[in-house]
């Protein structure tokens, strides 16, 4: 309640409260300290949340410019192709198909044999091109028509190279030492529509495991 106060002329006045002690004042502060301190935090979540989107649009930018490298690396991988008579780099080895010829029997007056189907033969050279020796072996060589498969006949190969090199050059299974160079033949026993058709393609790896790969097209 507020307070009386008398004068000397016996006249009676109320003394009011001054308005800072009014319970109206302290209501309005209290609603504007609440309003602030919410103010401030929304800005800091949107802070946040701007930070955040900022992040994963710099993340999202990122993994698009990476797709783009490696898409546009898989596209050059699939458009380079080779054919008979280039040099085709695997790794530390150079190959390169000399010629193909087809023929039913492969060897010598004495030793041959004869394909089941046809024998698919082709001339290779090798270049090792690496700072230590390699086994050469039939399992670098994998004929392809599309998602098929054909391996090498190894008889048929041996024959081969008797017949084209004699006994002095063997080909399968002969050290290959670094800066060296040798040429022999690869044979496969396939029927004529597998030689002839346009998908058919001969891979070359490095090594029995095959870790690198190319393919040449032979038709």
């Amino acid at each position: 309640m507020a307070k009386k106060i008398k004068d000397e002329n016996g006249n009676v006045y109320k003394l009011k409260k001054p308005f800072y002690k009014k319970w109206w004042f302290w209501l309005i502060v209290v609603v504007i300290i609440i309003g602030y301190l919410g103010g401030q935090g929304g800005d800091k979540k949107e802070t946040a949340k701007t930070d955040d989107t900022t992040t994963k649009s710099s993340e999202t930018s990122s993994n698009s410019k990476s797709e783009t490298k490696r898409s546009t690396k898989e596209s050059k991988s699939e458009a380079k192709t080779y054919t008979i008579g280039q040099d085709v780099t695997v790794g530390k080895v150079v190959y390169k198909i000399n010629s193909k010829e087809v023929v039913d029997t492969v060897g010598t007056e004495y030793v041959n044999s004869t394909a089941n189907a046809k024998y698919l033969v082709l001339d290779v050279t090798i270049t090792n091109n690496g700072d230590e020796a390699i086994t050469i072996s039939d399992d670098f060589f994998k004929l392809y028509k599309g998602k098929t498969e054909f391996k090498s006949d190894s008889s048929a190969s041996m024959y081969a190279n008797q017949q084209a090199y004699g006994d002095s050059v063997s080909f399968f299974y002969s050290q290959l030492n670094p800066e060296s160079t040798i040429t022999g033949k690869v044979v496969f026993d396939v029927n004529e529509e597998t030689i002839n058709d346009p998908s058919t393609q001969i891979q070359v790896q490095t090594g029995v495991w095959g870790t690198e790969t190319e393919k040449i097209n032979l038709n």
